[in-house]
């Protein structure tokens, strides 16, 4: 019913700035440069006089796991997640989404020296993790106005897990989103029997090194417990969904929780089959439903009818039922 997550709206302060980084300097192609519709601000509980213009980049013009830009005017807006730095208002903890995990080709201080040059910071050193078939190496650099960028080198995969492997100074598409979520098992019965995502075979309390490893990456305290669940949609390996438990640690929420016209992580659009199945489904198994707009150009394309909903751990969906 649902498709995978077909594009990230992430606010910039900056737009030409963000073209430099996405574009210029990761490689990603513009597919759309529009002005939002009145019916999608409408749908989006923007002013619908507002002039938002919003560039839509994919990798190699593939359809899931895209990033779309938005800049909203007016003065700076509230950030969906600012938890690192000088001017941090959010605990590391806290529910709500996370970062944007996209793959690079080795070696990884080549992405994070290419992501340096064009104004994004490292968090930490990068971490390793062997864990069943998957080989990764992980770093989390701050793009822009802070949006966590998750970089992963992926040395050995489980089949299907990811599209591509890179090329050295080469960047993937948005293969995942990560959210930290209170309560795990709510957000199980959301992803799995309201939008009906395949769970993946990567659900595991980490332990050892390997928990202490993402304890650094996330800039937890170490010892904390955390827990991975990963989601998709049926045979999609871009545009899944990993929750990240903290168990009795979780904290949140985050001081300004996912919505259009803030900067940073604004909204996850996905495909609909049927918006009232959908909805349904929503009253038997958590998410509620925030707006619906019966008649929006999304694109510039033919009118949708679009359905904002946000999940248990604050996270905001956009459905498109086209």
């Amino acid at each position: 019913m649902v498709s995978a997550i077909e594009s990230v709206t992430v606010g910039v302060s900056d737009l030409e700035a963000a073209l430099r980084l996405f574009r210029d300097r990761m490689g990603y192609r513009i597919e759309l440069d529009v002005r939002a519709s009145v019916n999608l601000l409408a749908a989006w509980k923007l002013p619908v006089h507002e002039d938002v213009r919003l560039v839509t980049l994919s990798a190699d013009g593939h359809a899931a796991g895209r990033i779309r830009l938005a800049r909203f005017p007016g003065p700076s807006p509230a950030t969906t997640r600012l938890d690192f730095g000088p001017g941090a208002q959010d605990r590391p903890t806290d529910a709500g989404p996370k970062a944007l995990d996209i793959y690079t080709g080795p070696p990884i201080q080549s992405a994070i020296d290419a992501m340096a040059a064009g104004g994004c910071e490292a968090r930490s050193r990068a971490e390793r993790f062997e864990i069943g078939e998957n080989d990764t190496e992980e770093v989390i650099v701050s793009g822009p106005d802070g949006v966590p960028l998750l970089l992963m080198v992926g040395h050995a995969h489980q089949a299907g897990a990811r599209r591509f492997a890179p090329a050295a100074g080469g960047f993937s598409e948005v293969a995942t989103v990560s959210i930290i979520t209170a309560d795990l098992e709510a957000s199980r019965r959301f992803y799995e029997e309201a939008l009906g995502f395949v769970h993946e075979a990567t659900d595991i309390e980490l332990r050892g090194e390997h928990r202490d490893a993402a304890c650094r990456l996330f800039g937890v305290p170490e010892g904390t417990r955390v827990h991975f669940a990963m989601y998709r949609e049926r045979r999609q390996p871009s545009g899944k969904v990993v929750l990240v438990h903290f168990y009795e640690r979780t904290t949140g929420p985050l001081r300004h929780p996912m919505q259009p016209g803030q900067l940073g992580l604004s909204l996850f659009s996905c495909r609909c089959a049927s918006l009232d199945a959908l909805s349904a489904r929503l009253g038997r198994a958590g998410g509620q439903v925030v707006s619906v707009i019966q008649h929006a150009a999304v694109d510039a394309g033919e009118p949708c009818r679009v359905m904002l909903v946000r999940g248990p751990s604050g996270e905001l969906f956009e459905f498109i039922e086209r």
